[in-house]
């Protein structure tokens, strides 16, 4: 039996669309990026500071120093980097208030500063919610946090660790196929989650083929 579900953010709960974000960071930096296509160095610079390994400020510089352009202003880049985050289906807010009176939920997201910083702006301006993490889950995980990220095995076991709940009594939704079959690895029933689909509506299926 299933008694705790762990989600993934984005792809999952929050709206994005990656392409948004390179399209603004081509159009700022100079430099030809998509999602899929990233150059090396600057991919690098991106897992960097969603591990945690690099603050902000550095982030930006980086990003400044690989410019072919006039140097960005850094407000400049922020918007770029925030461009992918789209915002809520606001069905999500009562749905996981009804699954924590039934589930243990847990949030583990591979994430950065700039973009959880955005998300607590855009939930407490346009939705009235200023309790995000204690209102909706038991505990939030975030990369940059943890200085480590999916697929690491170790971040999984990190989770396990420190809310001592039972792998096997564990739903793990992502929308990245790598995540869910590293969770499967760790021992988790993981189920991957089209994020052209509605969340909400799938949960249901996912408990059921468990």
């Amino acid at each position: 039996m299933i008694k705790n579900i762990v989600f993934d953010f984005g792809g999952v709960l929050l709206d994005l669309d990656y392409e948004l974000t390179f399209a603004e960071l081509s159009e700022v930096t100079g430099v030809n990026m998509t999602f899929e296509d990233i150059p090396a160095h600057i991919f690098k610079v991106m897992l960097g500071y969603e591990k945690g390994e690099i603050n902000t400020e550095t982030f930006l510089w980086h990003l400044q120093k690989e410019s072919t352009k006039l140097t960005p202003q850094p407000d400049k880049l922020i918007k770029a980097w925030n461009a992918m985050l789209l915002g809520w289906n606001e069905r999500r807010f009562q749905f996981l208030t009804d699954l924590k009176k039934n589930y243990n939920l847990y949030l583990l997201s591979n994430t950065n500063e700039l973009h959880i910083e955005w998300v607590l702006r855009d939930l407490k301006k346009n939705h009235g919610i200023s309790d995000f993490a204690t209102r909706f889950f038991d505990q939030v995980f975030y990369s940059h946090k943890m200085k480590m990220r999916k697929p690491e095995d170790a971040i999984y076991d990190s989770l396990i660790a420190e809310t001592g709940i039972d792998p096997k009594k564990t739903l793990f939704i992502d929308d990245n196929i790598s995540n869910v079959e590293a969770a499967i690895s760790a021992g988790w029933n993981a189920v991957h989650h089209d994020p052209k689909t509605e969340i909400v509506d799938q949960l249901p299926k996912y408990l059921k083929a468990i």
